[in-house]
């Protein structure tokens, strides 16, 4: 959600996720009904979705470990391209903030991930 957020630079549709995720659109609501529960989106008119404070701030910080894993799996690793997202979306969640930290400063402080997408903190 935080990623088609950036591209669309407004509050996201369920149709966009489903089609975003190819997912069905039973599997995308419970999704929503748990991060809705959790106090991290909000559901507006027209099945809008837009984070919630804390849910935005949560999107960022995953997003931006994310891209750096990303970075450094292929700048330092040489995985390729096609091939580290998938990787970057197991380990982004295991990598402490501290971790994160010193890998970014081992990269130079990268401004954009292989992709292109800007990296912001």
């Amino acid at each position: 959600m935080y990623h088609l957020e950036e591209e669309y630079s407004r509050p996201v549709k369920i149709k966009d996720l489903e089609n975003y995720l190819k997912r069905s659109k039973s599997t995308i609501s419970e999704r929503i009904k748990e991060l809705n529960k959790q106090g991290l989106i909000k559901q507006g008119d027209n099945v809008l979705l837009k984070f919630t404070k804390k849910g935005y701030n949560i999107a960022r910080k995953l997003t931006y470990k994310h891209r750096i894993i990303e970075v450094f799996l292929y700048n330092i690793l040489k995985i390729s391209r096609n091939k580290i997202h998938e990787e970057a979306n197991k380990l982004e969640h295991a990598f402490s903030d501290d971790s994160i930290k010193r890998i970014n400063k081992l990269l130079n402080n990268p401004k954009l991930d292989p992709h292109g997408q800007k990296i912001s903190v």
